[in-house]
């Protein structure tokens, strides 16, 4: 038995909150899938850039995809297994758009659409409401796209864009505070060591792999032609963040470098402790399967983990990778697409998956997007049929809606005020019987796709649940205590603080962190643990301290102690 607890001290008051930790998430059987295209009022045939995303702000799902990978349409869903709303954009480039992202760029409440492909600009398409869109183009930004993300780079309450760069070096472009760009190398650069032209980016995450509350940036580096696994061009790289914008690339001692050819790397935690996992896809290679090890290091764990024979490199030249929980039992499972082959791994909630009978029909998809695309909390798939890598097919698109099963879930939306208006780079946690299950919000993922920004769990059939919490970019943190299960909850940045008010010069620093000391669990007087190990204290100044304390049957739990005075 391991318990959570939280100690907060707030201008001399003591809040504690303990989790107890008992594993009562149990790994359950696949669920189906059905051909639900009937739904749609006409056919589509993508290439690889799909997305899902709100685009009328009434907090549902909607598709946006691109006939013949150019010509823009967007369906609006409306109530539950009725038929979308078809709003057609019309073509926005000549050349096949390879990447796409989603965010409300100049905070106007609705969600702008952002594009590209092989040596063309990047598309701007503007959001004003009411099916009114207008479409712009970013100056100084033609290049050979591959994956394209929306992130806060600077933290400075705007989403700016990461586009990764094929046959050159990828290019930030910062938000002016307007929804409009500006190419910024300044924002970050990522040149190789050695020095190399700085190509092979197909694809990035932002994500916090680290928990020190900021957005670090791992690439999936794959170079046609360069043989010598030892070419930078070739070698992904992980640029971690010291909190004020700076970034060091940090892959060999995270052990993340790795050369083999990548096509896409997606995050999540699979084994619900806490930090982020990573699933990476390579072309030449087996995957590599890292767990996070919770000190900035990862661990393989490939071997023993159910994916192989399957995703051999033989025969699996992968696209697309992401972890999410289709069955709602409370563990992330696996979606993996390539060259004629598709797959769903559902997590065995012990750090192996299990390969499903393919619940998708004869044609293999080739890209996807996932949302709930008829709001009954269960993952659906939008799949395109690509041919190639990235050009589009004869094969129709096709709706495959989830069927579920009796378990419960819990879905966050979220509207930033401080940080950007989606919340892109929040940490969002979701506590009960269970323990803690974590997302990140996050715009553009995997090889050029966009999913939903709601934050969806499963949690199995629990009944309740004990906390949410919100670490939004700006600092803030939310939380909202028992939050009703089976129900989509709309949070507004600062709402629910806790950390607002008094605390308005709130910082958190690693500063005099305790680790690995163990203690009896005693009573915090003047940031002193009685009965227990001295908490390092500094009046005037705000700690966040985390200690791994030991209890008298030997199971470990953390304690947070935040200060505020």
């Amino acid at each position: 038995m391991a318990i959570k607890i939280i100690k907060r001290v707030l201008n001399g008051i003591i809040f504690l909150a303990f989790y107890f930790t008992n594993c009562t998430l149990t790994a359950q059987a696949p669920v189906s899938f059905t051909n639900s295209n009937n739904l749609i009022n006409s056919s589509n045939y993508s290439g690889v850039a799909i997305a899902i995303a709100d685009m009328n702000a009434d907090g549902k799902d909607d598709i946006i995809r691109l006939e013949d990978a150019r010509y823009l349409n967007i369906h609006y869903q409306n109530t539950p297994n009725t038929a979308f709303t078809a709003y057609d954009f019309g073509m926005i480039s000549f050349s096949f758009q390879w990447g796409i992202c989603v965010a409300d760029i100049d905070h106007n409440g609705f969600n702008d659409i952002i594009s590209g492909g092989a040596y063309d600009n990047l598309r701007i398409i503007k959001n004003n409401g009411a099916a009114s869109l207008i479409q712009d183009t970013i100056p100084n930004s033609i290049l050979y796209l591959q994956g394209i993300n929306s992130s806060d780079i600077d933290n400075d309450g705007w989403s700016d864009i990461f586009a990764c760069g094929d046959l050159e070096e990828s290019r930030a472009f910062r938000n002016n505070q307007s929804g409009n760009f500006t190419y910024s190398p300044s924002l970050i650069s990522t040149a190789t060591d050695p020095i190399s032209d700085n190509s092979g980016n197909y694809s990035s995450v932002w994500t916090d792999y680290d928990n020190d509350d900021d957005l670090d940036l791992y690439i999936s580096k794959c170079r046609q032609g360069v043989n010598d696994p030892q070419d930078p061009r070739r070698i992904n790289m992980l640029w971690q963040n010291d909190g004020s914008g700076n970034f060091t690339e940090v892959s060999a001692a995270a052990n993340m470098k790795i050369s083999a050819q990548t096509w896409t790397t997606d995050f999540g935690d699979i084994d619900n402790d806490g930090d982020m996992d990573a699933i990476v896809i390579n072309h030449f290679d087996p995957p590599n399967l890292m767990l996070n090890n919770g000190d900035g290091t990862f661990t393989e764990t490939t071997a023993g983990s159910g994916l192989l024979p399957t995703l051999d490199p033989a025969d699996f030249f992968g696209i697309q990778a992401l972890f999410r929980d289709f069955n709602n039992d409370g563990f992330l499972d696996l979606m993996t697409t390539a060259i004629g082959f598709h797959y769903l791994f559902y997590n065995n909630g012990d750090g192996t998956f299990t390969n499903t009978r393919n619940p998708f029909g004869a044609n293999q998809m080739q890209s996807l997007a996932v949302g709930d695309l008829n709001h009954d909390g269960f993952l659906d798939i939008y799949a395109g049929y690509a041919n190639g890598f990235n050009s589009p097919s004869s094969i129709e698109d096709r709706l495959w809606m989830n069927d579920g099963n009796s378990n419960n879930y819990f879905t966050a939306s979220l509207t930033g005020t401080s940080s950007n208006i989606n919340g892109i780079g929040a940490r969002v946690e979701l506590y009960g019987n269970w323990g803690r299950q974590i997302r990140e919000v996050r715009s553009g993922e995997s090889y050029g796709i966009m999913n939903s920004m709601n934050q969806h769990f499963g949690i199995g059939d629990n009944n309740s649940i004990d906390q949410l919490i919100i670490k939004w970019p700006s600092g803030i943190i939310d939380q909202i205590n028992n939050p009703s299960i089976n129900d989509c909850l709309m949070v507004i940045e600062g709402d629910n603080c806790i950390n607002c008010g008094p605390c308005d010069d709130y910082v958190t620093t690693t500063n005099n962190l305790i680790q690995d000391e163990q203690a009896s669990i005693g009573i915090m007087t003047n940031g002193i643990v009685t009965d227990g190990n001295a908490i390092n204290y500094i009046a005037g100044s705000y700690i966040l301290l985390e200690a791994n304390f030991e209890v008298e049957d030997n199971a470990s739990f953390h304690a947070y102690i935040e200060v505020c005075n």
